[in-house]
């Protein structure tokens, strides 16, 4: 006899069956045998090696800021999944009860895999938190609670407002409610080590947030429609990944009025190639919620890590975080290029190249501003900030200039060799 327990429990064995068929097709023997066991081996000696003798790098980095931030970015991924689907509305919309008992299972099974997720970097890290950082087992077992408590309270969260917003207050609470979780969790967790009764205190208040947030989850209805929607997004996420380097996915065409730009005005004076690119590609960027929104999330992160470091390992965090950001970059910058109106035209190397540095130049100078002038404080006070800001923009705009130098050198060669570069060539 079907129950609702049985069939939460026929659903997650078919959904763990369907990924685990999604991972299978790509992950052959002759992969494992070939990849996936000797990365493995070497990873796992790499590992040994550092934890027999611990080098001089792991003991100057600051463990107890690196890892919350690790920590938050792991947060963000998983939420509550009820296993509800299209075709339940013919039965499932008719009994209410099933519902709510598929809902108490799916937050049951998310507390479970948040815990299970979030104990794999801790049992990694762990060696280095003890050692270098001196935590005792106190703190860590708070601060592992502290982890899994806000994980769920951030699910119970989302799963609540789901299918109550749409448009722009959809976004603005989003990005409002993500930067105060970020600061509730981070100031504590990074001040754990020399503070283990304020990670208590929020431990005792994120455990009574959470409460609220289940006993309210546990009594409101369910946006059906909202959560079918999300079922399906998690349940093809794994899929999507898989072929998303195999299958050319083209961009959601969406008619809308953006917030910012909404007249052709020019940003730059100049009026060649690189420099339309440039503007294009900023437009497109400021105009996107969607990267405005993990653009906000990570300056927050970032900048409060290099306020809480000492002076010259904000200078080396700065450095870090600009590679980072960098790197970030360079995969949207690839992914909007690609794009089917960009791609319609005949984009010379020099031309995309250009767009590339100098988009990336602007995107990226404000962060790099705020991170110096949090560093030069730290070192030498107001003087410091003046002095760190001017170098740092100096630095940066030498590092474009010469990208932009070494780029009219190779187009400089290969027009010479008589092959012109076209897009698609």
């Amino acid at each position: 006899m079907i129950t609702p327990r049985r069939l939460f429990w026929i659903r997650l064995s078919r959904n763990q069956r369907d990924q685990l068929r999604a991972w299978r097709s790509v992950l052959d023997w002759t992969v494992c045998l070939y990849l996936v066991l000797p990365g493995l081996f070497i990873g796992g000696g790499l590992y040994r090696e550092v934890l027999l003798d611990m080098p001089a790098w792991a003991i100057k980095l600051p463990w107890t800021t690196l890892y919350p931030i690790l920590l938050l970015f792991l947060l963000f991924i998983g939420q509550v999944r009820i296993f509800v689907e299209e075709a339940d509305r013919l039965f499932l919309l008719q009994r209410p009860a099933w519902l709510q008992s598929l809902k108490r299972h799916g937050i049951a099974y998310t507390l479970v895999m948040k815990a299970f997720v979030i104990a794999i970097p801790y049992l990694l890290l762990l060696p280095f938190l003890i050692r270098v950082e001196g935590l005792t087992w106190t703190a860590l077992t708070i601060a592992y609670a502290f982890t899994i408590v806000m994980g769920m309270v951030l699910a119970l969260g989302i799963q609540l407002l789901n299918g109550k917003l749409k448009g722009w207050r959809k976004g603005t609470l989003e990005t409002i409610s993500l930067l105060l979780f970020g600061a509730f969790y981070l100031y504590p967790m990074i001040a754990w080590e020399n503070d283990i009764v304020l990670m208590a205190i929020s431990l005792a208040v994120a455990a009574s947030v959470m409460l609220l947030l289940l006993l309210v989850s546990i009594k409101a209805p369910i946006h059906f429609e909202a959560e079918v929607k999300t079922e399906n997004q998690v349940r093809l996420r794994s899929t999507e990944l898989l072929m998303s380097q195999v299958i050319e996915s083209k961009p959601l065409v969406r008619v809308k009025r953006p917030y910012l730009f909404r007249g052709s005005q020019r940003l730059f004076r100049k009026s060649d190639g690189g420099t339309i690119l440039a503007e294009m590609r900023l437009k497109a960027f400021l105009r996107g919620m969607t990267h405005i929104r993990v653009w906000l999330g990570f300056m927050s992160a970032t900048t409060y890590a290099v306020s809480l470091v000492p002076g010259p390992i904000a200078l080396f965090l700065v450095a870090a975080l600009t590679v980072i950001g960098m790197s970030w970059l360079h995969i949207q910058w690839k992914q909007w290029f690609a794009e089917a109106f960009i791609a319609q035209f005949p984009w010379s190397k020099a031309a995309a190249k250009r767009g590339a540095v100098l988009s990336r130049f602007w995107l990226l100078l404000p962060l790099m501003l705020i991170w110096s002038a949090i560093a030069g404080y730290k070192l030498a006070g107001a003087v410091g900030v003046i002095g760190a800001t001017l170098l740092c923009t100096a630095i940066w705009i030498g590092l474009s200039l010469f990208d932009q130098r070494k780029l009219e050198m190779d187009v400089n060669v290969t027009e010479s060799k008589g092959q012109p570069f076209r897009k698609g060539s």
